[in-house]
C-alpha cells in the first residue's frame, strides 16, 4: 500500500464508511416478533459468556471501505469476541479479531425470497458464517421447509437435516450452539440437547409472570380469607 493511500484510509470515519443499520422497512409484526423472540432466548442463553455476542439486526460488513458491502442478518452469534467492542459500536466488521460469526439467522421475507437462496449464502459464506439458517414463520409461503440450514464444511455449504419433531414442527441440531433448532408456524424455539430444556422466550416469560401473580393473588385471598375468619371468632 502506497503512503498515500495508508493516509486516506487512516483518515476514514469509521461511522462514515460502515455506517449503521437504517431502519427496517416492509418488516411484518410476525417478522419483528419472532426476531426479537429469538435475540432474547439467545441472549439470555450466552449471557454467562463473556466472550460471546449476540447480535441484533445490525450491518455486517464483510468488505473493506471504500468497497464497503454487508449483510444484515436477523440474529448473528460470535464467540471468542469482546462483546464490549461491539454492543455500542455503528456496525460489525468481520475483520475486527476473532469476529467471524458462528452463527446466522435469516427470518425469511418477500425480500430475502426474491434474492434467492444460493445468492445469499454466497454473502454469507463471505461473512464467513460457520452456519447460516432461514425460518419462514409462514411456515411455508415462502420457502419450504420452513426451517432450512446450512454448515460450512469442505469449502462449500453443507445442508443440515431438520427431521420432524412429533408436535407437527421440524426440528434441527446446530453444532456452532450445541442446541436444537424446533420451528413451528409463527414461532422458533431453542432447546438444550445436554439438558431437555427449552431456552425461554417471551411467550413464556409471559405466562410465567402470569402464574406467579396468580399464584399470589391466591395466597393473598387465602391470608385474607384466614384472617376475617379470626376477627369473627374474636368478635364472639
Amino acid at each position: 500500500m502506497s503512503v498515500q493511500a495508508e493516509e486516506e484510509t487512516a483518515v476514514v470515519d469509521p461511522s462514515e464508511a460502515y455506517p449503521a443499520t437504517t431502519p427496517d422497512r416492509g418488516v411484518s409484526g410476525l417478522h419483528f416478533m419472532v426476531r426479537m423472540q429469538t435475540y432474547f432466548a439467545l441472549s439470555d442463553h450466552f449471557a454467562g459468556r463473556s466472550d460471546c455476542f449476540v447480535c441484533l439486526g445490525r450491518n455486517v460488513y464483510y468488505r473493506r471501505h471504500p468497497n464497503a458491502a454487508f449483510a444484515v442478518p436477523d440474529v448473528l452469534v460470535s464467540f471468542g469476541v469482546d462483546p464490549g467492542v461491539f454492543e455500542l459500536a455503528d456496525s460489525y466488521t468481520i475483520w475486527d479479531p476473532g469476529a467471524p460469526s458462528a452463527f446466522v439467522l435469516e427470518i425469511a421475507s418477500e425480500e430475502a425470497h426474491r434474492k434467492g437462496r444460493e445468492d445469499r449464502l454466497a454473502v454469507y459464506w463471505e461473512v464467513g458464517a460457520s452456519e447460516h439458517w432461514s425460518f419462514d414463520a409462514t411456515g411455508g409461503d415462502l420457502h419450504e421447509p420452513m426451517l432450512q440450514g446450512s454448515r460450512r464444511a469442505g469449502g462449500a455449504w453443507r445442508p443440515i437435516e431438520a427431521a420432524p419433531d412429533g408436535r407437527g414442527g421440524l426440528r434441527a441440531r446446530s453444532d456452532a450452539l450445541s442446541l436444537d433448532l424446533h420451528a413451528e408456524p409463527q414461532r422458533l424455539r431453542f432447546r438444550d440437547p445436554r439438558t431437555g430444556l427449552w431456552l425461554p422466550d417471551h411467550d413464556d416469560t409471559r405466562r410465567e409472570l402470569d402464574q406467579l401473580r396468580r399464584e399470589r393473588e391466591a395466597e393473598a385471598a387465602a391470608l385474607r380469607a384466614r384472617y376475617d375468619g379470626h376477627d369473627d371468632d374474636a368478635a364472639r
